[in-house]
């Protein structure tokens, strides 16, 4: 899954315009994350399809400030997420074990992105 980073002035129907977009090349947002600070908006969005995610953005001449790998987290037979407490779990698991975090949201379905620096390491700290 891939992350996407949109930062643009503060523009209450830029959400929305991205949904639209997005909706509109059938892209589905599995994750999102919205800040506002001051005039600045920045939106992190995590999606599947992410050729066609940059494709319809770019054309609709929303600017893209990057584009991360990032790893989900989801219910698992661990019973890693979906409890409360399992936000606190997961990122001292990933420290204790000297991943760094830098970003972190909610997603759908009881899931949570992270972009990590090592994703093959959290891999393995899953199975």
């Amino acid at each position: 899954m891939k992350d996407f980073c949109v930062e643009q002035n503060t523009n209450l129907e830029n959400p929305a315009l991205i949904g639209e977009i997005l909706g509109a090349a059938d892209v589905n947002i599995e994750g999102l994350c919205l800040t506002t600070c001051e005039e600045l908006t920045v939106i992190h969005l995590a999606v599947e399809d992410a050729e066609t995610a940059r494709r319809v953005l770019e054309n609709s001449g929303v600017k893209i400030r990057g584009v991360s790998e990032v790893f989900v987290f989801s219910k698992d037979g661990k019973r890693v997420t979906g409890k409360p407490g399992s936000f606190e779990e997961i990122c001292r698991m990933l420290a204790d074990h000297g991943v760094k975090i830098d970003f972190g949201y909610p997603a759908e379905n009881n899931r949570y992105v992270f972009r990590v620096d090592d994703v093959a390491k959290v891999r393995e700290l899953l199975e």
